[in-house]
């Protein structure tokens, strides 16, 4: 070769790495770009799932707050003297320890006549809620308007029994203010809060600032949405009693919204967030990110070459030890390794039954015919086992003559008995060699792997004491 062909098919070469150097660089920028946004999606849907459980969380204390509540007053009930004005009733003792400025607390009789603990009265008498817990119904009101100096609330009431008749009622009024703050200072807060809402927007539980607007529908209807109005798609998903996400905009910051359904009175409870620590991170990671680029890509370069033959070599090696070498099943360790990962996983749906596997009176087969024999029958299963499962199923060379194989999400014994079914027959007919099979089903939520591998062992052992090729589920009787 000639000198100007060597300089040529160098400058090829060269030409070569600047080209594969200016698509990785591209490739970086991409990969850079593409993981700012995943990560910012990342970031939102973390603060989305934890929005749905604060949320949760809120509707349940919400739940355990009201059922409290009205608790307490089937006891005061139960105790109180009728109602009927005398003035020496026992009741009034408590109505002056328990009012507040956020709850009245009163005892209404069978007029309309609800007594406080300021020594006040009031006519409730045209009030729907008083009408029906004097039907004998406890009651927990809609929103109120103006009933209490103005404010808006909501009354709890239940029916005071006298020789089996209405003979008054036990009556607590809430601001929807109290309410809220009630509601907002059940754990510590994020940057947000939790409302309660009936089906025409109105607040039932509320918090400071939202005095200045009717209904929540209408503070929404100030809020900036780039994927349209999510105020009408919250409207009909509260109207369905369906929860449901959206996110708006506030002086531009994001805002993340949660709502779902409540057990009373058709309402429906929602929290919001601002997520100024998520944005706070996606911009330290913007900046790390631009930094760490151009080092990456230097670092990229410099060992690419070299680390591609390398790899390729290592991933070779793993790939054989992760296999046996004899059947090309899985090894012991690496199928204890993939199945724990699987019942150690978040859902825990991975793998949900176990077959352990026996080859039958194996010991004779290499003391008569030797080793070779063994190790042919040995590789027919393995391939009876892999032919008969599918790839998803985690079939295990355990030791010797012993295999294991994993179902994966298998949450019913039938489907366990007819692989194992289907095992045994083309065991016997492909390779003339009858199995035993133990299986153990994983419980749900069930995280150890050799507790499941120690009954699937007993259901073996109850195979091969029933007579051998067979199988045996653990829990069962006889096949």
């Amino acid at each position: 070769m000639g000198r100007s062909e060597r300089e040529k098919e160098g400058n090829l070469s060269y030409l070569k790495y600047v080209v594969a150097i200016v698509v990785l660089l591209a490739a970086m920028i991409a990969a850079v770009v593409c993981y700012y946004m995943d990560m910012n999606e990342k970031l939102l849907s973390e603060a989305r799932r934890n929005l749905k459980a604060e949320n949760e969380y809120k509707e349940q204390y919400f739940r355990q707050f009201i059922s409290s509540r009205m608790n307490w007053y089937r006891t005061v009930a139960a105790f109180c003297d009728e109602p009927v004005g005398s003035g020496e009733e026992n009741w009034r003792v408590i109505l002056k320890e328990y009012s507040s400025d956020d709850m009245r607390f009163g005892i209404a009789d069978t007029h309309g006549t609800i007594y406080f603990g300021d020594n006040e009265t009031a006519d409730i008498s045209g009030r729907s809620c008083y009408n029906k817990v004097m039907q004998g119904k406890e009651v927990i009101s809609d929103v109120l308007a103006g009933s209490w100096d103005g404010q808006e609330t909501v009354v709890m009431a239940v029916p005071i029994w006298t020789d089996g008749k209405v003979s008054g009622a036990v009556c607590a009024e809430y601001t929807t203010l109290n309410l809220g703050q009630a509601l907002n200072a059940s754990i510590a807060e994020k940057a947000g809060a939790t409302l309660v809402f009936d089906k025409k927007g109105k607040i039932v539980a509320s918090y400071k600032g939202m005095e200045n607007f009717t209904t929540i529908y209408d503070m929404l209807e100030t809020m900036r949405y780039k994927d349209g109005n999510g105020v009408e798609k919250l409207k009909k998903g509260a109207a369905a009693g369906k929860p449901g996400y959206m996110t708006y905009y506030n002086n531009n910051k994001v805002r993340l919204f949660y709502y779902q359904p409540s057990e009373y009175n058709g309402w429906t409870i929602c929290s919001l967030v601002v997520t100024d620590a998520e944005e706070k991170v996606l911009k330290e990671l913007r900046t790390t990110s631009l930094w760490m680029l151009a080092a990456v890509i230097i670092g990229v370069v410099l060992i690419l070459l070299a680390s591609i033959s390398g790899i390729r070599h290592v991933q070779k090696n793993v790939k054989k030890m992760q296999r046996d070498y004899l059947t090309g099943c899985f090894n012991r360790v690496t199928g204890k390794r993939i199945v724990e990962r699987g019942m150690h996983s978040e859902q825990n749906k991975s793998y949900g039954a176990c077959l352990f596997i026996d080859v039958d009176n194996f010991k004779g087969v290499n003391d008569t015919y030797g080793h070779d024999e063994g190790d042919r029958i040995l590789i027919k299963v393995g391939q009876i086992l892999m032919q008969n499962m599918r790839d998803c199923d985690i079939v295990v060379r355990f030791g010797g003559d012993e295999f294991v194989i994993w179902m994966y999400q298998v949450d019913n014994v039938k489907a366990a008995r007819d692989a194992a079914a289907r095992i045994l027959k083309a065991a016997y007919d492909e390779a003339g060699t009858s199995l035993s099979i133990g299986i153990a089903m994983v419980e749900p939520g069930e995280k150890n792997y050799d507790v499941v591998m120690k009954r699937a062992d007993e259901a073996l052992y109850q195979a091969k004491a029933e007579g051998k090729c067979r199988y045996a589920v653990y829990g069962d009787a006889a096949e």
